[in-house]
C-alpha cells in the first residue's frame, strides 16, 4: 500500500472516530470497563498469590531440645533430617544465638534488658528450624520427630499451622479468578457488541460514499481498512485511558498492601509493571476491536 493511500485510509478511519463522537465514546467507555476489570483481575490475582507464597514462607517446625543434649547429637539429627525427601531445609540455632537474636528483637524493651542480665544461665534451648518443600508435608514431618527414638533429645515440637490461612488465601485467589475471569468475558462480549454496531452505523451512514469509491475503482482493502482503522481507535483511546486511571490507583494502593500483607511489591513486580499491563491492555483491546469490525465488515459491507 502505497504512503499516500495509507495516509489517506488512516486519515479517513480518524475522521470516522471523531465524527461519530458519541457512538465512539460509547464504544471506547465499555472497552475501559473491561479492560479495567481485566486489570483487576491480573493484579488481585497476583496480589493474592504474593501473599500466600509470604505465608508459606513464614511456616516452619521448630524444635526445642533438652538442656542435656549436646551440640554434636542436634547436629545429628539435623544431618537425619535432611535426608527426608519433604525437608527443604534444616537450620540449627544455638542456645547463644537464641539469646542474642531474643535480645536483638527486645531492644527497645529495658525491663526485658534488665532480666536478662540478671540471669546466671541461659533459658533458651537450641532448636532446629525445619521448612518442608510443600506445605502440606508438615503434619507428617511433625509426626516423624514424635517418634519414640527422638523422644530422649527433643523437648518440644512447635509446628506454626498456618494452613487454614493459606486454604482461605487459596479459596479468595479461585474465587477472584472466576469472577474476574466470567466478568471479563462478559464485558468483552459486550464491547465486541458495541463496537460491531458502532461499525454497522458508520458503513450505513457512509454507504452513498462506498458506492461512490467502487465506482471510481477503490480496492476492497482501501474501503475495509478506514473501518479497520476506526476500531483501532477505540483501542488506543480505550488502553491509554485505563493505564493513566491506573497509575495513580497503583500508587496509592501500593504501599498500603504492602504494610498489609506484609509482602514487598514495588511497580517492577511482575502484575505491577506498568508496561506489561499497558501492552497487555492494548492487546486485548485490538483483538476486541479488530474482532468487531472485521465481523461488521464481512456482514455489512458489501463490495
Amino acid at each position: 500500500m502505497e504512503s499516500i493511500t495509507l495516509f489517506r485510509v488512516i486519515k479517513t478511519g480518524m475522521t470516522n472516530f471523531y465524527r461519530n463522537f458519541w457512538l465512539s465514546a460509547t464504544a471506547t467507555l465499555i472497552m475501559i470497563i473491561t479492560l479495567a476489570i481485566l486489570t483487576l483481575t491480573l493484579v488481585s490475582f497476583n496480589i493474592t498469590r504474593v501473599a500466600i507464597q509470604n505465608i508459606q514462607e513464614r511456616v516452619d517446625i521448630s524444635v526445642y531440645f533438652k538442656a542435656q543434649v549436646s551440640e554434636q547429637q542436634i547436629l545429628d539429627i539435623q544431618g537425619e533430617l535432611q535426608q527426608l525427601p519433604e525437608i527443604a531445609s534444616v537450620k540449627y540455632v544455638s542456645a547463644a544465638d537464641a539469646l542474642a537474636s531474643f535480645r536483638e528483637k527486645h531492644s527497645d524493651n529495658q525491663l526485658i534488658q534488665d532480666s536478662l542480665g540478671q540471669l546466671t544461665d541461659n533459658p533458651l534451648p537450641p532448636t532446629l528450624q525445619v521448612k518442608a518443600k510443600n506445605l502440606n508435608d508438615y503434619p507428617k514431618i511433625a509426626e516423624e520427630l514424635s517418634k519414640v527414638e527422638y523422644s530422649a533429645f527433643i523437648d518440644k515440637v512447635n509446628f506454626q499451622d498456618n494452613r487454614s490461612v493459606i486454604e482461605r488465601l487459596s479459596r479468595i485467589l479461585s474465587a477472584v479468578k472466576r469472577l474476574g475471569v466470567s466478568m471479563a468475558v462478559v464485558f468483552c462480549f459486550i464491547a465486541i457488541l458495541v463496537i460491531f454496531n458502532t461499525i454497522r452505523l458508520t458503513i450505513f451512514n457512509r454507504r452513498e460514499e462506498v458506492e461512490i469509491m467502487k465506482l471510481v475503482g477503490a480496492t476492497n482493502w482501501y474501503i475495509r481498512w478506514p473501518f479497520i482503522i476506526e476500531s483501532i481507535m477505540y483501542a488506543l483511546a480505550a488502553s491509554i485511558i485505563t493505564i493513566l486511571f491506573t497509575i495513580p490507583i497503583f500508587n496509592y494502593l501500593l504501599p498500603r498492601l504492602n504494610s498489609y500483607l506484609g509482602t514487598n511489591l514495588t511497580n517492577d513486580t511482575w502484575g505491577f509493571n506498568l508496561w506489561i499491563i499497558f501492552a497487555i491492555q492494548l492487546v486485548t483491546a485490538l483483538i476486541l476491536g479488530i474482532i468487531s469490525s472485521t465481523i461488521a465488515i464481512r456482514r455489512y459491507l458489501r463490495i
